[in-house]
C-alpha cells in the first residue's frame, strides 16, 4: 500500500514491476513460480513487492489459463469491411505476448449465447478473464450483471453509465461534435449523418454529438439523420430516397470505413464532385481510405491502443484485487485524418 498526500493507493502488480524494472509478466512468473527467473531477479521482484506492500493473491495466481478471450456478439455481415476490430484484436494480442498471455476470439450471434459460454470457458478454467465490446444497448445490463454475479473478471471496450465498471473507451460525443465541428469549419452545411440502425450506446452518443455541433453552428445548416446498413444496395437506396425527397446535403458523415466508399462512389455516379460538391468523412479509419482517389478523411479511434490498454486492464483484474484497483475508466483521445475527401477550396 502506498500512502501521498493523504491518499491510499492499493499497490498492483505493475508497481511492482516498474519499481523492480521488469515486466509484468515477470512479476507474474516470480509470484507463480513458473518459468527460468535469475535469481538476481527475483530478488528485485521479492524486495520490490515489500517495499509497496504488494501481497498477491495466491489461490488465484496458481490456478489460471493464461487465456484472456475477446468477445463480440454481433452478426458477422455486421463486421465486413470494419478494420476497427480486426485492429483492436492486433492491439490485444501484442499487448497479451508481452505478459505470456494466449487470446481466444470467440464471436456469437446472440447475448445468451456469449453468456453462457463465456461462464462455461471461465468455470473450465479455459479462460481467466473476458474483453467485450459492440454491445447492444439493451444487452448490456444483462451481459454485465451476468458476470458479475459470476465474479468473472472482464473489460468493456466502450463507455458504460455504471461506474464500477471496468472500461476502455473513446468519448464519442467529443469525437462526434469535433468531426461534425471540422466539416462546418470547412464550409458544409448540409452534412448527412449515415449510420446503421444499431441500438448501441456509441450510436446514440455520436447522434447526440453531431446534433450539438449543428444546433451551435446555428444559421442555414441542416442536420439529416440516415440509417442505412453497410451493403451497398441499402446504401443506395437510403441516398436515392434522400435525394427523392428533396433534402440537399453537401457532406456525408459515415460510421464506417466501407461506408464512406460506398457513399463516394454514389455521389461520383450521380456526378457530384469530391470534396467541391460533396464531403466525405469516415468516423473509423483505414489504410485503405488514403488509395482510394479521391482519399477519405478518417477519424483515428486508435483501435490498436484500446485493445492493448483493455487486455492491460483485464489482466491487472486477474493478478490483483479488483476492489484495490482505482481506476476503472480509461479514455482515449482520437484525431481527424484529413485527406482529399474534405479539403474544399473555399470561395
Amino acid at each position: 500500500m502506498i500512502r501521498s498526500a493523504g491518499v491510499f493507493h492499493i499497490s498492483t502488480i505493475k508497481d511492482v514491476a516498474l519499481l523492480a524494472g521488469v515486466s509484468p509478466a515477470t512479476v507474474s512468473r516470480v509470484i507463480t513460480q513458473k518459468g527460468n527467473i535469475a535469481s538476481e531477479t527475483r530478488a528485485k521482484v521479492y524486495s520490490a513487492m515489500e517495499q509497496v506492500n504488494y501481497i498477491p493473491i495466491q489461490s488465484q495466481a496458481l490456478n489460471k489459463s493464461g487465456t484472456i478471450s475477446f468477445s463480440i456478439a454481433r452478426d458477422p455481415k455486421e463486421m465486413l469491411g470494419n478494420p476497427f476490430f480486426s485492429d483492436v484484436l492486433c492491439g490485444i494480442s501484442d499487448a497479451a505476448k508481452k505478459s505470456d498471455y494466449n487470446v481466444q476470439f470467440s464471436l456469437y450471434y446472440n447475448i445468451e449465447e456469449q453468456i453462457e459460454k463465456s461462464i462455461r470457458l471461465f468455470k473450465k478454467k479455459q479462460a481467466d478473464g473476458f474483453i467485450f465490446t459492440s454491445v447492444m444497448s439493451s444487452d448490456k445490463d444483462l451481459l454485465l450483471k451476468s458476470m458479475q454475479e459470476k465474479d468473472i473478471p472482464f473489460v468493456m471496450i466502450g463507455s458504460s453509465m455504471n461506474p464500477n465498471i471496468f472500461s476502455v473507451h473513446n468519448d464519442n460525443i467529443r469525437d462526434s461534435y469535433m468531426v461534425t465541428k471540422y466539416l462546418l469549419d470547412k464550409g458544409y452545411r448540409n452534412i448527412l449523418f449515415l449510420t446503421p440502425n444499431l441500438k448501441q450506446d456509441v450510436m446514440y452518443d455520436r447522434m447526440h454529438g453531431y446534433r450539438r455541433a449543428i444546433e451551435e453552428c446555428g444559421g442555414d445548416v441542416s442536420a439529416n439523420i440516415v440509417f442505412s446498413s453497410n451493403e451497398e444496395v441499402d446504401i443506395t437506396k437510403a441516398l436515392d430516397k434522400v435525394m427523392e425527397d428533396g433534402i440537399a446535403f453537401d457532406a456525408i458523415l459515415t460510421m464506417e470505413c466501407i461506408m464512406s466508399l460506398i457513399a463516394m462512389k454514389y455521389c461520383q455516379s450521380k456526378n457530384k464532385s469530391v470534396p467541391e460538391d460533396v464531403g466525405i468523412l469516415s468516423f473509423n479509419n483505414a489504410t485503405y481510405l488514403d488509395k482510394v482517389s479521391p482519399s477519405i478523411t478518417g477519424l483515428n479511434l486508435n483501435p490498436a491502443v484500446l485493445g492493448a490498454e483493455a487486455f492491460q486492464l483485464v489482466y491487472d483484474l486477474i493478478n490483483t484485487n479488483p476492489q484495490a484497483m482505482v481506476q476503472k475508466s480509461v479514455k482515449l483521445p482520437s484525431e481527424i485524418i484529413e485527406r482529399q475527401s474534405t479539403q474544399r477550396t473555399l470561395a
